[in-house]
């Protein structure tokens, strides 16, 4: 401890500088981009109970296995309830941690390496403190970080990180010498390894990154040792391998894995070596980052873009091969950067888009290591660049915190996120004017949500997203035959759509039409699963269809399935309740009114319909008591029932 004081202080320290540059992130909120799925309506996180602990070990949630990320939620959800405040809190804290893993990561790694310049291995060499202080730093000020760190649905990123450089430290000093206590330290790299797969599946390349550990600056892949190295990662694979089959198995149930018709694997392999370079030039040049990078539909080796990016590659894996014998850290670094982006770069197509600046939260640490060890080599000379070398470091911290600050500024809420998407790609990328679209309809001006879907329609005139919010958009403004018409033309363009059906469904309900609402809630449900807690509101809509034509039992099945998916659903209290009453179970509705209003106090609907039933159960007081709260909150038919009774 007392000779490996000045990197756990310097760790400390950088955790705090990176804390603090994220600190105007905490003012954020959410945005209309997977916050809503995870934390404001994920009815799962809202109990922090054994029950819900076993639920998150043993269920996909949106795509996912990643349990320890729903529990995290949760735990966030029972301090702060929906203020993203502590989301956000959670966040910088665990980006800050993991800024100072990185920092005593890269310490080990130079110190088995030994002085850049000569090979000898001193372990506690000032040199090895400053590549590592400069490793960490550019990996936590790096504006390719914010998306991670400033979007609170990218908590699976910042905390499987943490496991993950947890578990490659556990495993450097199990495997380096002086190797005190190695069977704690590879049964706690071993654990954390597990801990990181059930935070985010692309921890799956962590035993390979192991190997490539073992390979430099460990030195363990030689003749006499293989098969014990090999041996020792079996574990790390069984638990691997795994997790790669939940995850594909995950996708695959939820419609998130691409096939090979969309994208033939030749495109695939196109566009995945165009993301390796990419997000080396974005490293180097961080500018013009955005949420969403667009796929080219047909991607072709002839244009600019792809050849340069071939070529690119090409060149550096040539360059690692010629170095081996006297370099290896070359090598290693490479391997290391292309196995941690494998799970992402495209080969396994999940979702539409070309990239993602959240990709590169782990696979940034072999970069930031060559540059670390470019700057410890150079700490380590003996003249005037040396001595200039601190304050470089100070000026280049400062630059990329100056970006990190923009870049998150730009995460504030959806309307300044996506109004960025559309500067970067205006004519490219329809998720940003369609998400930009969702943003104003959040805050009720549909009018203008409406010009933005109509622009994302010109952009791309087959975007389905566009219809079904436009439609979405004319459905709350009451026009409801224009809604339908872009709910059926998104229904045309992708006929497995719930949220197209159930919104159709809702709008033909409005005019009356309930058989033809009943069948489009029905085949949304079909679609989206009927285990899915985003059927609730779509369980709701077809529970009140079923109860306007008269059928009860199956009103009260889904009223029940829709408090079951979300247990305070007042309104689904409130028609149960209804359905109750009409029924003649008195007792019943009374206790689901009475539910309805603990849950939303102001529902003067609520109060009326309790007030019905006590005059069914001829108790005139608690009827009259009901009836005067429903007035109170300005319901008209319940002040016609007092003077009825003349009160």
């Amino acid at each position: 401890m007392k000779k490996n004081k000045k990197i756990y202080l310097a760790s400390a320290a950088l955790a705090v500088i990176a804390f603090l540059v994220y600190l105007p992130s905490l003012g954020n909120g959410f945005v209309n981009w997977d916050d809503q799925t995870y934390v404001i309506n994920n009815p799962y996180i809202r109990s922090l109970d054994l029950a819900f602990i076993k639920w998150a070990l043993t269920n996909i949630y949106f795509t996912n296995w990643h349990p320890l990320t729903i529990i995290s939620y949760a735990v966030d959800y029972a301090i702060w309830g929906t203020n993203p405040f502590g989301y956000h809190l959670t966040n910088n804290i665990l980006h800050g941690l993991n800024t100072a893993l990185a920092a005593i990561f890269a310490y080990l790694f130079f110190a088995a390496a030994g002085e850049p310049e000569s090979g000898k291995v001193k372990r506690y060499s000032m040199g090895a403190l400053f590549a590592a202080v400069v490793t960490a730093l550019l990996f936590g000020l790096h504006p390719l970080r914010v998306e991670s760190v400033a979007w609170v649905s990218e908590r699976k990123d910042v905390l499987c990180g943490f496991f993950y450089l947890l578990s490659m430290i556990f495993y450097m000093r199990y495997a380096a010498p002086p190797r005190n206590g190695w069977a704690l330290n590879y049964a706690a790299s071993l654990g954390c390894f597990f801990l990181a797969l059930t935070a985010k599946p692309m921890a799956i390349t962590l035993p390979a990154v192991l190997l490539v550990l073992d390979l430099y600056p460990l030195e363990r892949l030689k003749p006499g040792r293989l098969k014990k190295t090999l041996a020792e990662k079996a574990p790390f694979f069984a638990l691997g391998a795994l997790a790669a089959a939940l995850a594909v198995w995950a996708q695959r149930v939820e419609g998130a894995l691409a096939g090979l018709d969309p994208y033939p694997l030749t495109d695939r392999l196109l566009v995945s070596s165009r993301a390796a370079a990419f997000y080396i030039y974005k490293t180097a040049l961080p500018f013009s980052l955005a949420p969403f990078y667009p796929r080219e539909a047909h991607p072709s080796l002839l244009s600019f873009g792809h050849l340069a990016a071939v070529v690119l590659i090409l060149l550096i894996t040539i360059a690692c091969v010629a170095t081996f014998r006297k370099k290896k850290i070359f090598s290693a670094m490479w391997l290391f950067y292309l196995i941690t982006l494998a799970p992402v770069i495209g080969i396994v197509q999940v979702g539409s888009q070309a990239a993602a600046d959240r990709y590169t939260y782990l696979p940034s640490l072999p970069l930031a290591l060559l540059v670390g060890a470019g700057a410890g080599y150079l700490f380590t000379r003996k003249n005037r660049a040396a001595k200039a070398l601190p304050m470089a470091v100070v000026v280049i911290s400062a630059l990329l915190s100056l970006l990190t600050l923009k870049q998150a500024h730009i995460w504030k809420d959806s309307i300044s996120l996506w109004s960025h998407e559309v500067r970067v790609y205006p004519d490219q990328a329809p998720i940003g004017q369609t998400n930009l679209g969702i943003a104003y309809k959040d805050l009720g001006d549909y009018r203008t949500a409406i010009e933005w879907y109509n622009r994302a329609l010109v952009v791309d005139p087959l975007y389905a997203d566009a219809y079904t919010n436009r439609g979405v958009a004319y459905s709350s403004m009451g026009m409801h035959a224009e809604a339908i018409r872009d709910f059926t033309a998104a229904l045309k363009l992708r006929p497995q759509n719930p949220e197209a059906l159930s919104n159709r469904g809702a709008s033909v309900m409005s005019m009356g039409e309930y058989d033809r609402a009943i069948e489009d809630f029905t085949a949304a449900i079909g679609y989206s699963g009927e285990k899915n807690p985003m059927s609730a509101g779509t369980f709701y809509n077809r529970g009140i269809a079923y109860k306007s034509i008269g059928r009860y039992a199956e009103a009260l099945k889904d009223f029940g399935a829709a408090i079951g998916f979300n247990p305070d659903f007042a309104g689904a209290y409130n028609n149960r309740g209804g359905v109750y009453l009409r029924t003649g179970r008195y007792d019943l509705a009374e206790r689901d009114y009475l539910t309805a209003i603990r849950l939303n106090e102001s529902s003067a609907v609520s109060y009326y319909n309790l007030a019905l039933v006590y005059i069914k159960t001829g108790e005139r007081d608690k009827a009259v008591e009901s009836f005067k709260k429903a007035a109170s909150l300005g319901l008209p038919q319940a002040e016609q029932y007092l003077k009825q009774m003349g009160e």
